[in-house]
């Protein structure tokens, strides 16, 4: 606001406008609450060349811009602030320009860029966001010719290797995985579709993959050798023309400096359950997560059928989506989350085949796992758990690590979180017992450091166990009987 008041000489209340500190101002000279007091505050803010203004008693949820290093914060005036950011410990680059303008995507490219050539990146992200928002070109429709990449591309996805076939040892793609493929390749294809196979050499795949990010690169990467390994079976390729081999991608990497998914906290959890109450369908969403350890494959379609007796136990068993059902999950079914379920069964919220998914006609039916993720961020959000990787597998993340704590074995792990390589497991318990370890290492410094203080104030005369003189050789009380007169 732009409205000020002080006091005359005399003790009267004076109201006045001014735009800036030193600039100039206007009093006002009608009552305070008035309509003519709000009409002459207009004119002067119109008279001075301001623009109308008003003080938001709480600010807008803060949201974290979707480009990979653009970031926001908030100052202690409530002020929102965009900036620029590679990793931890580096500079951050102030972006001034307004959100959401050509001008704010231009100043973010060039911050980007000059970062990078100071300290440093495999990869061209500008590029990369640049293909990420251009409109992809439509595929042509006409068959393709011979042994072009297109035509390549159009029987891969008719073969066994793409849809299946257990008579020949092929468990074909999930949806999910053709989806993100299909993509993946067909991006090649408006300007490489039509030409033959062979100018895709490791120079032009290497060149794609620098115009993408890490994620993105290693994904391509993969789907690639998916189709090769096809052509190769199919005798289209000889394994030495492979033209992957050797190639590697900055996926991992980035993957071990991110840190992926972001763990729930306590306090998360905290805010979560103060904001969604027993009864309600988002604090069913996040007990399903929090005590079955799902992945979101699983929980969106979690449901009474998955309820069974096991040794005289109610316990959930489901096998999971990821192993396409070759992998069964089996957790007992904690206390609370039994309580849950009474309170959210008492409210009417729950369906005969789902817990949780879409109201239709009265009846719970079965979401797209997307759909149900964004759901449960929405809820995350509205409770003030909004930080951007902070989604579904955070839960999860965050339960592994209590089961690492708790001294879970890796086989428990493993048959609670449907894990088949004991890798995972094996990483929670090491980075468990690594804080284990300096927490017990630190409470033996601290001991030994009482101890060293208690001996500052004992008397600093000849130990009466030790020998006379200035050696100060301990003699064991076991060996006096042992000594000669």
């Amino acid at each position: 606001m732009y409205l000020y008041f002080d006091y005359s000489p005399l003790g009267a209340l004076r109201w006045y406008v001014k735009l800036s500190r030193k600039g100039r101002r206007i009093g006002i000279s009608e009552e305070y609450g008035t309509e003519a007091f709000d009409t002459a505050y207009d004119a002067a803010i119109a008279a001075l060349g301001g623009v109308m203004r008003k003080r938001r008693s709480a600010p807008d949820p803060l949201v974290q811009p979707e480009r990979r290093y653009v970031q926001a914060d908030r100052s202690q005036r409530g002020q929102t602030r965009y900036y620029v950011q590679l990793r931890n410990g580096l500079p951050k680059v102030r972006i001034q320009s307004e959100f959401g303008t050509k001008a704010f995507d231009d100043e973010c490219d060039a911050a980007i860029v000059s970062q990078i050539a100071l300290y440093g990146d495999a990869t061209d992200y500008v590029n990369a966001q640049k293909r990420r928002n251009e409109p992809r070109p439509e595929l042509r429709t006409e068959p393709p010719k011979p042994h072009t990449l297109r035509w390549y591309w159009m029987l891969y996805k008719q073969s066994d290797h793409w849809l299946g076939n257990l008579s020949v040892g092929q468990d074909g793609l999930s949806g999910s995985t053709r989806l993100q493929r299909t993509g993946l390749i067909e991006s090649l294809l408006p300007e490489n579709g039509e030409r033959p196979f062979a100018v895709l050499t490791r120079k032009a795949i290497k060149a794609e993959m620098k115009a993408r990010t890490p994620s993105q690169a290693g994904n391509l990467l993969s789907a690639l050798r998916g189709m090769i390994r096809w052509m190769i079976d199919e005798e289209h390729l000889e394994d030495d023309d492979d033209p992957t081999i050797g190639l590697k991608s900055g996926k991992a990497k980035a993957s071990r400096e991110s840190g992926g998914f972001v763990p729930w906290t306590e306090d998360d959890m905290a805010l979560y359950r103060t904001k969604w109450p027993l009864g309600t369908e988002a604090r069913l969403m996040f007990d399903i997560l929090h005590y079955t350890f799902l992945r979101v494959g699983d929980a969106h379609r979690f449901g009474p059928p998955h309820l069974r007796q096991i040794v005289r136990k109610m316990a959930v068993q489901i096998a999971t989506e990821k192993s396409r059902g070759n992998t069964t999950v089996t957790v007992p079914v904690h206390p609370e989350f039994a309580e849950s379920l009474r309170a959210a069964r008492a409210a009417g919220i729950i369906g005969a085949e789902v817990f949780t998914g879409k109201m239709v006609k009265g009846r719970v039916l079965t979401m797209n796992k997307k759909a149900w993720a964004m759901k449960f961020k929405k809820y995350a959000v509205l409770a003030g758990v909004n930080e951007p990787k902070k989604s579904c597998h955070g839960v999860r993340k965050a339960r592994a690590e209590v089961a690492a704590y708790a001294d879970c074995t890796e086989s428990q792990m493993m048959a609670m979180f449907g894990w088949t390589d004991p890798k995972m497991p094996a990483h929670y318990i090491a980075q468990a017992n690594r804080e284990k370890l300096g927490i017990s290492g630190m409470d033996k410094i601290i001991a030994f450091d009482q101890n060293a203080a208690f001996d500052d104030f004992m008397p600093s005369g000849e130990n009466s166990g030790g020998t006379p003189g200035r050696n100060k050789v301990v003699t064991l009380r076991s060996n006096f009987g042992k000594k000669t007169p």
